[in-house]
């Protein structure tokens, strides 16, 4: 099984097969839901049949009812010609004391044979001139129902408040010259709030009595009480106002009479939703010009400004519509609900016990796929590790969010695609909105398993990240609390000045505003002064990190912590300078131990090496003493080299050698070198290979120590090179750059670096079976220095590769 979590195919196979499962399964289940509920379980075939013949009656009987009222016999003819329904439309609360056989019972029917009662099916329903029906057709996914008030609210915009200075009355205009009266006022009188309802039958304002105002004054001597309290009269107007005020039936033209006109009155609050000014009111005279105010009295203002009316319906009559239920029905499918009803039912009663093994059977298949692919979630053919897709590396909380508002869509449009297009076949857009739900929801678990299955799934996820960027955030000012400490006692008590300003100073914007901007001033000086040091403090660590160790921070005015780190700092650059010194004095040392012990060998050695030279011209009849002379001979030489090797190794790294630059045929010169080299090669069976442009490349170096350069190289090659291997030396330019590169392979294991085996004395043959100081690299790469070049070592397994760059010298000067 496991070689099939890689396969693609299976994998598609087995969402494919999931996808299939769910929907059989979803639908078995929903059919059994369907049938439990027609009580299909429970009931016989012809108990069923009865209950579905009956549900598409009332549907046709209400289709039949609604195309008569509206639109006569002819509507019903056209609409039920090719339909067995045979109906009648009785106008009538209830069948009693009728006769059903008789035609001058009937407003219309389609049925001429004797029928009881008892024969018939009944539908009684009552309809208004505003009755709607929503019909569709259908037995499955059809419906029908009535709505008789379909027009009882209508929103009317309140485009002008109006004034009718003869009867005192407020009235709204709305945009087709209808008037409705302001059914509620409340307006303020010297400090007293009044609420006046209006009356329709009266057609005046009425006062309630439970009027609220901050002293409770709602009668005449309440108010003049109120002005003595504030020690204020009041004049023979403002009494007869009060005394107007004190009725309980009132119209605003009343206070004009008094001379207190509409500028006086101050804002007013209708209907308890708008607030407007008196003064803007738009005087009108109903009487005068003849304007229509509505008799409606079911309204109200809404928060839009909005009148809401409901104008309501007037009622027709009571009807019945009676039909013959039918006794046989065509088998198949049609557009008769009749024959769907019936082909539905008798497949439900065949179906009613297979559906619960196809839903068993679906969601064991469901259940497999689902597994299978869970387990072959992240797996790849060609590898055994976990591999994530790349939706698998956006932060898992963040997936969730954008399933959940994908799911959320989905359904916003099936829900939209159902009220706005009415016409979309609903079954099929629910099934297509479930499949696209369940395909995210099962893309989202896939996802999981994979980041389960990498482990720590919980570190992808924005949750994670934010809590850990705060625990670092707390971690590291925990770590810097010594320095913080003071910053943060600093910015709370900023804080805290600006809170007791709020509180202190929060009817006072003038005094806010100033404490605000002199402790803004205050903190961006204080912020300015650390970034400030903070700068020093950076160029200085610059400085020191480029070398000038002799730079020295200003400390003098830093303050606290930042102070002792620029004294630190300084501190620092003192003991670098020391150590550098420290160091050159110990290279200075190392040098001249070197020459000075070399010098102090080569003496007794030149001695060794010249009584050696007398003994060669001596005869000796001793083969073990010739021998033992040979010996002495060859490893006196190797001292000799080595010695010169030391000393031209000190000189070179020390710069103490001289350099006689000179325009150099780079390619004539390495092939002269190399070719001393040809017998050496060919005695450890060496195959050079040398490779250099045609045309010549002249570079600027000290001929001497090029030389020597090559040669160290070479020896270096002859000694440790695998016999019966290439050598390559190449030569080529590379913009203005020329590169000399020596590859070979070694006959040892290099199991060291590049860098050490640079280092003086450093041998590749780590056994030390061969002849050489281990300075020969060290020499070559000093030399190189001194002449302006640059030499780079690579070592890769068993492959040694050193290049040479100098600069082209393009033109003879």
């Amino acid at each position: 099984m496991k070689k099939w979590y890689g396969s693609t195919a299976a994998k598609i196979v087995a969402w494919t097969l999931l996808t299939i499962s769910a929907v059989a399964c979803v639908a078995s289940i929903a059919v059994i839901a369907v049938m439990t509920e027609e009580n299909v379980y429970k009931n016989s075939l012809e108990e069923t049949k009865e209950a579905a013949f009956s549900n598409v009656s009332d549907r046709y009987s209400l289709l039949a009812m609604y195309n008569y009222y509206h639109g006569g016999s002819d509507a019903n003819k056209e609409v039920f010609g090719n339909i067995g329904f045979e109906y009648g439309i009785i106008e009538a609360e209830t069948l009693d004391e009728l006769d059903l056989n008789s035609e001058k019972t009937y407003l219309e029917r389609n049925f001429s044979e004797k029928v009881t009662a008892e024969d018939l099916h009944v539908y009684t329903m009552k309809i208004t001139e505003d009755t709607s029906i929503d019909y569709k057709d259908g037995f499955l996914t059809g419906y029908a129902y009535m709505n008789n008030d379909a027009r009882a609210w209508t929103s009317l915009y309140a485009d002008k408040i109006c004034y009718d200075d003869a009867s005192g009355i407020l009235y709204y205009k709305t945009e087709g010259d209808e008037y409705f009266p302001v059914q509620s006022v409340q307006f303020e009188w010297q400090g007293n709030i009044y609420f006046f309802y209006y009356n329709f039958e009266k057609e005046q304002y009425e006062q309630k009595l439970e009027t609220v105002t901050e002293t409770t004054v709602t009668t005449e001597a309440d108010v003049k009480e109120t002005a003595k309290e504030e020690n204020a009269e009041l004049s023979e107007s403002e009494e007869a106002i009060a005394s107007i005020l004190e009725q309980r039936y009132f119209n605003f033209n009343m206070l004009e009479e008094q001379g207190d006109t509409r500028e006086n009155w101050g804002n007013l609050l209708l209907d308890g939703v708008r607030e407007i000014d008196a003064a803007e009111l738009t005087p009108i005279d109903i009487e005068r010009d003849g304007l229509y105010v509505t008799e409606e009295r079911n309204y109200y203002l809404n928060e839009n400004y909005s009148l809401m009316v409901n104008y309501g319906g007037n009622l027709a009559k009571h009807y019945i519509v009676v039909s013959i239920p039918p006794q046989e029905v065509e088998p198949g499918w049609s557009e008769d609900m009749f024959v769907q009803a019936n082909t539905l039912v008798n497949l439900m009663y065949d179906w009613r016990y297979s559906v619960f093994a196809v839903c068993l059977i679906s969601l064991l298949l469901g259940i497999g796929s689902f597994l299978f692919l869970l387990l072959a979630a992240g797996r790849r053919k060609d590898t055994e590790e976990i591999v994530p897709l790349f939706t698998d590396k956006i932060w898992l909380d963040v997936a969730f969010v954008l399933i959940c508002v994908g799911e959320l869509v989905l359904l916003m449009v099936m829900d939209a695609a159902s009220y706005y297009l009415p016409d979309t076949p609903y079954l099929q857009l629910f099934v297509f909105a479930g499949l696209c739900m369940g395909w995210l929801l099962l893309w989202f678990i896939l996802s999981f398993a994979v980041r389960v299955k990498l482990g720590k799934w919980w570190r992808n996820t924005l949750i994670y990240k934010v809590c850990t960027l705060i625990g670092r955030f707390l971690g590291m000012v925990g770590q810097n609390a010594g320095f913080l400490w003071g910053w943060i006692l600093l910015m709370l008590f900023l804080a805290f000045c600006e809170f007791v300003g709020l509180v202190v100073f929060q009817y006072n914007t003038g005094m806010t505003l100033l404490l605000w901007f002199l402790e803004k001033v205050v903190l961006y000086v204080l912020i300015i002064c650390g970034l400030v040091q903070m700068n020093q403090l950076k160029e200085g660590g610059e400085k020191i990190a480029a070398g000038d160790l002799q730079y020295k921070i200003d400390t003098n005015r830093m303050s606290l912590n930042l102070k002792r780190h620029g004294e630190n700092l300084n501190s620092i650059s003192e003991g670098m300078s020391r150590a550098v010194d420290e160091r050159m004095k110990s290279e200075r040392f190392k040098t001249e131990l070197i020459t000075n012990v070399s010098h102090d060998i080569k003496t007794p050695l030149t001695s060794i090496i010249n009584y050696v030279d007398l003994l060669e011209k001596e005869e000796f009849n001793n083969a073990t003493a010739e021998e033992y002379l040979e010996v002495l001979e060859r490893q006196s030489g190797r001292l000799k080299k080595l010695i010169e090797d030391l000393i031209e190794a000190s000189k070179a790294s020390t710069g103490n050698l001289p350099v006689h630059l000179e325009r150099l045929e780079a390619g004539v010169f390495m092939v002269q070198t190399v070719g001393e080299f040809e017998e050496k090669t060919k005695a450890v069976e060496l195959d050079l290979q040398i490779k250099k442009p045609e045309q010549p490349i002249y570079i600027m170096a000290d001929g001497r120590h090029f030389w020597r350069v090559i040669d160290n190289l070479m020896n270096n090659i002859c000694k440790y090179a695998q016999p019966g291997t290439r050598v390559y030396i190449d030569m080529e330019e590379k913009g203005n750059k020329v590169e000399i590169t020596f590859r070979n392979t070694s006959k040892y294991p290099l199991n060291i670096s590049s860098e050490e085996l640079m280092e003086r004395f450093v041998r590749g043959d780590s056994s030390r079976n061969t002849e050489g100081s281990g300075l020969g690299l060290s020499i070559a790469n000093s030399l190189m220095e001194l002449i302006g070049g640059t030499f780079k070592l690579y070592v890769d397994g068993d492959l040694f590769k050193v290049v040479l760059e100098f600069e082209e010298a393009v033109s003879q000067e």
